[in-house]
């Protein structure tokens, strides 16, 4: 039976695998902090949120990866190891697996889309608003 307390310590527990911040902690040092045994944390946390807790990791660790490809300008390998990766070629076979492509393909392609259509955004804003301001004068300007 899931108590609150332990449905408490397993959402603390979840949070500390999403956590990269610091020093990545075992699944058994985690499942110590939840205060339950490692394989009793495991049946419990894939029961509760509908994956074990190195899947849910790694899921964490990845979207966070994808985040940081599209905002920052870090390399990839800079990203891959912020993320708590220690391969790159671990990395980017995982990343690729469960996303299509390639780390540096998906930053490509979704950067260079915003790239390539924020100039063009703002000239139509840019003509817009010149026009408007323009075409106001014209009509208030005195006779």
């Amino acid at each position: 039976m899931l108590t609150k307390d332990r449905l408490i310590r397993l959402c603390q527990a979840r949070d500390q695998l999403r956590d990269v911040g610091h020093a990545e902690l075992s699944i058994a040092e985690v499942a110590k902090a939840a205060a339950m045994s490692r394989f009793h944390f495991i049946r419990q946390f894939k029961a509760v949120f509908g994956e074990s807790p190195s899947r849910f990791r790694t899921r964490s660790r990845l979207d966070r990866a994808k985040h940081l490809l599209v905002l920052g300008e870090d390399s990839v390998t800079d990203i891959c190891m912020a993320v708590g990766f220690s391969s790159l070629g671990s990395f980017s076979a995982l990343f690729a697996c469960r996303f299509g492509q390639s780390p540096s393909m998906y930053r490509n392609r979704l950067t260079g889309s915003v790239k390539k259509l924020t100039p063009d955004c703002m000239a139509l804003l840019r003509g817009s608003w010149e026009s408007d301001s323009q075409f106001s004068r014209s009509q208030d300007a005195p006779v």
